[in-house]
């Protein structure tokens, strides 16, 4: 289990499940080569906003931070014809 997903927990009041080992494919986030760590700065309410939503949407902040980066990032090249 995932830091992320204790935190989710306790923040839910939900006791964490019982975890047995699986052959799970899938890669996290920090060894998949297709992601890089990176670092920005927010100001808190934003950042407080941010993981509020996560919770409620049971969304990992990162992947609310893709998709809203992705869109934006969209927006611009159809504005600037990249």
């Amino acid at each position: 289990m995932s830091r992320f997903d204790e935190l989710f927990n306790a923040a839910k009041k939900v006791p964490a499940p019982e975890t047995e080992p699986t052959k799970s494919t899938k890669l996290s986030k920090s060894k998949d080569p297709n992601y890089i760590r990176t670092t920005v700065y927010l100001p808190k309410e934003l950042h407080r906003q941010l993981k509020s939503v996560a919770v409620s949407d049971e969304q990992e902040m990162s992947q609310i931070v893709e998709e809203s980066l992705a869109q934006y990032l969209k927006s611009r090249s159809t504005h600037l014809d990249i």
